[in-house]
């Protein structure tokens, strides 16, 4: 069963562009968000040891608009992690509008998340730890093909 992970704001002056707007890069500011309010929850361990030897590397970060988001507007962000493979984790993310008569899909998302162990000023591909395991188990995430230690 997929769960997400789910935020709710509202959009502020301080999201949009000069056109009233919602700015584009506003979405990956809320992607980011959305992640670390997770880990903050249900890994904070594995949170608060990130600048230690292990790390997390965002290795990529989509974003596909389908409705403009203007100030004012209430959103739902929610994030689910379809699969944990190797050292590789994707975050995957829907925008929804809330209205009074409903919820309107005005966005998806993407990052892919690498577990990395740092060696200097270089990275090589490291294990996942058991709490973030667990919270891709929670979330439904199949993690059969895991780095585990």
């Amino acid at each position: 069963m997929t769960r997400s992970y789910d935020i709710e704001l509202v959009a502020t002056t301080g999201d949009t562009n000069m056109v009233g707007n919602v700015y584009f890069a506003t979405f990956f500011k809320w992607q980011g968000m959305c992640r670390e309010l997770c880990l903050a929850e249900h890994a904070p361990k594995y949170l608060q040891e990130l600048d230690g030897e292990n790390t997390a590397l965002t290795e990529s970060a989509s974003c596909t608009y389908r409705d403009e988001l203007w100030v004012g507007d209430r959103v739902s962000i929610r994030m689910t992690i379809p699969w944990i493979r190797l050292h590789l984790m994707p975050l995957q993310f829907a925008y929804h509008r809330i209205t009074d008569e409903g919820e309107q899909l005005v966005a998806t998302g993407e990052q892919m998340i690498a577990c990395m162990r740092k060696h200097g000023r270089t990275f090589s591909p490291g294990p996942w730890p058991p709490e973030m395991l667990a919270l891709g188990s929670y979330l439904g995430a199949d993690i059969h093909r895991a780095f585990t230690a």
